[in-house]
């Protein structure tokens, strides 16, 4: 009916410890919301939603502006990807007032050396 398997594989997942063994496949979209609150976690973050994606996986990325400090996750954020504002939300003027902002993700393609 809608394309989905009849099972659901589970496994944990530690930021930046890396993808469990296995062929997992890459998703075609990833949620991500209130995840940028505590400063040590920021680059394990970036690099589990680096591992996660490729470059045609959608990330929405959800976070609400907190701390100064907290303009350094977006200091390693650019260093893997790029974003923007998602304009097309019909509620972006309600979550905007309590500092909340809705970003779409795009991987920077890694450039490989010979």
């Amino acid at each position: 009916m809608n394309l989905l398997q009849p099972s659901v594989n589970v496994a944990e997942l530690n930021w930046g410890a890396g993808l469990p063994p296995g062929n997992i496949p890459r998703p075609d979209i990833i949620l991500a919301a209130d995840c940028v609150y505590f400063e040590p976690a920021f680059p394990l973050l970036v690099q589990t939603l680096d591992d996660l994606s490729d470059s045609s996986t959608e990330i929405l990325f959800c976070y609400k502006k907190r701390r100064k400090a907290d303009k350094r996750f977006f200091v390693f954020l650019k260093k893997r990807f790029s974003w923007e504002d998602v304009k097309d939300d019909p509620d972006k003027i309600i979550y905007n007032r309590e500092a909340i902002s809705l970003l779409r993700l795009y991987k920077i393609p890694r450039t490989r050396v010979f």
